[in-house]
Order: structure tokens, then C-alpha cells, then sequence
């Protein structure tokens, strides 16, 4: 009788445990998700010279329309 009033507690604890970690992970799911939403994708272009797409930001103008900033995708052909 001692023996399932142990199993019976060991089984209870477990699983008080369980739905404490659930809950831990809905709050940090919940948190990365609001940071997520924040950081905003940026807009993508191709390298007019070698097809290489890279966000707008980093893009640099060159003669022939927006380049990935590679020395030989400046030049000027």
C-alpha cells in the first residue's frame, strides 16, 4: 500500500512539473513572438551583374542599377 501511495505521488509531482514547463514555454513562445513581429523583413534585390540577391539596404548603386557592392559588380562593362 506504501509503495502506490509513493507511485501515486512521484506521478503527481511529474506532472505538476509538466504543466509548469508548458506554461514557461507559451510565455518565452509568446515573448519571441512579439520581438519576431518587430524585426520587419527588409525588401530584396538582384545584382544586376552576378543574380546575387541582398537586402536593399545593403545594395549599392551602380551603372547599370543596383549591385551587390563586389568590387568587380561596380565596374563599369
Amino acid at each position: 500500500m506504501k509503495l502506490l501511495l509513493w507511485v501515486v505521488l512521484i506521478v503527481i509531482a511529474l506532472l505538476v512539473l509538466r504543466l509548469v514547463n508548458i506554461a514557461a514555454a507559451k510565455r518565452r513562445n509568446q515573448a519571441a513572438g512579439t520581438s519576431r513581429k518587430a524585426a520587419r523583413a527588409d525588401d530584396m534585390v538582384r545584382c544586376v551583374r552576378c543574380g546575387v540577391y541582398i537586402p536593399s539596404a545593403d545594395a549599392k548603386r551602380g551603372p547599370k542599377g543596383m549591385t551587390c557592392g563586389e568590387p568587380a559588380c561596380l565596374e563599369q562593362r
